[in-house]
């Protein structure tokens, strides 16, 4: 047992009472260095991320440096969240507290738990998609959207998430989505350990460059492009279920797969475009005929796998070539667009 799964019960500084713990779903790839609880302060209940530090006490470990790398990460996630905070971002899900409380029983260094208080939402889209009528295109629309948008609010501090994907993307009923999870998350000017991955975040998610470890020094080519390339897989799973970097991978001759290919990216290149050229035709096929060319589109620009044409058409190869915000213009007409006609549609029924 760590002191990170020993907070049912305690009391935080700030009032707090930890009351429940959340089991880890099955085949879930979050949440691997943290417990998750259910916390009460009067009527109000809240998320807690506790992390779980007992990797450092292991035997072979260096404990000191391994819990000053940890605790650098705590930080930097409560540093940024600190950050949107201040900006007042309306598509981030913002931290309600964060602190430490030593659990008893433990040693000092052992029982010293850091942790961060979010308010509870409703689910991630997944749970949500589950539970609502899937095929219901202006759900996942407004799901999108609200996810470009929050893309948008950090891209403009200079924050890249580097981890979007359906677990980190949480519905709060008629106050719409929000982008969350920061622990992976890079910011201009101020450097973190997983700064030096090639990626960070999910792997399941990652896009291709990243994968045959063609990482370009540029922030923002690097950073903001994965993002970019995480939304439009985002796209696909939301309409079709896809996961875009899975199914490509299973159209690629073997020899062509990253954990094989000895050579340079823009010598795969080649393999990767026609096999995701055959990836985007059996999405088209399973796309509803509402939505087939708008999320297609989406798809087939922010996926791309070569970086330099990933994006909007019109903005590549310009000084606002990474920027999201075109994509915010379109996903919200797209949306205002489908509302509309849902409106006619139950007029007419």
């Amino acid at each position: 047992m760590t002191a990170s799964s020993q907070l049912q019960g305690l009391v935080l500084d700030d009032g707090w009472k930890v009351v429940t713990a959340i089991p880890r779903p099955a085949g879930s790839t979050g949440g691997m260095f943290s417990h998750s609880y259910l916390a009460q302060k009067g009527e109000r209940t809240a998320f807690l991320k506790a992390f779980d530090f007992s990797e450092a006490f292991q035997p072979g470990v260096d404990t000191l440096a391994e819990v000053q790398v940890m605790i650098a990460s705590y930080e930097h996630e409560r540093n940024v969240l600190e950050h949107c905070r201040g900006r007042r971002m309306s598509h981030v899900t913002l931290a309600l507290a964060h602190g430490s409380i030593a659990v008893p029983e433990y040693s000092t260094m052992e029982g010293r738990v850091y942790y961060l208080l979010f308010e509870k939402a409703e689910g991630d889209i997944r749970v949500q998609m589950d539970e609502a009528d899937s095929s219901d295109v202006v759900w996942c629309m407004r799901a999108l959207r609200d996810a470009c948008l929050g893309l948008a609010q950090i891209h403009r501090e200079r924050i890249a998430h580097q981890d979007l994907k359906p677990s980190n993307v949480l519905c709060y009923a008629d106050r719409g989505f929000k982008v969350a999870d920061f622990g992976k998350s890079s910011m201009g000017g101020r450097s973190i350990w997983h700064d030096d991955l090639a990626f960070p975040g999910d792997r399941t998610y990652a896009p291709p460059e990243l994968l045959y470890g063609h990482v370009s020094p540029d922030f923002v080519v690097r950073r903001m492009g994965s993002d970019f390339y995480m939304l439009g897989n985002l796209a696909a799973f939301l309409f079709t279920g896809t996961n875009m970097m899975a199914s490509l991978l299973a159209r690629l001759d073997p020899q062509h797969h990253w954990t094989r290919w000895m050579s340079d990216y823009a010598s795969v290149l080649p393999y990767l475009q026609e096999g995701f050229a055959r990836t985007l035709e059996e999405l088209s096929a399973r796309l509803s005929a509402e939505v087939r060319t708008d999320v297609l589109a989406l798809v087939r620009e922010l996926c791309n796998p070569d970086l330099s044409l990933r994006g909007d058409p019109k903005a590549v190869g310009k000084h606002d070539h990474y920027s999201i915000e075109r994509y915010v213009a379109r996903l919200t007409h797209t949306v205002k667009v489908l509302e509309v006609k849902a409106r006619l549609a139950r007029r007419v029924a």
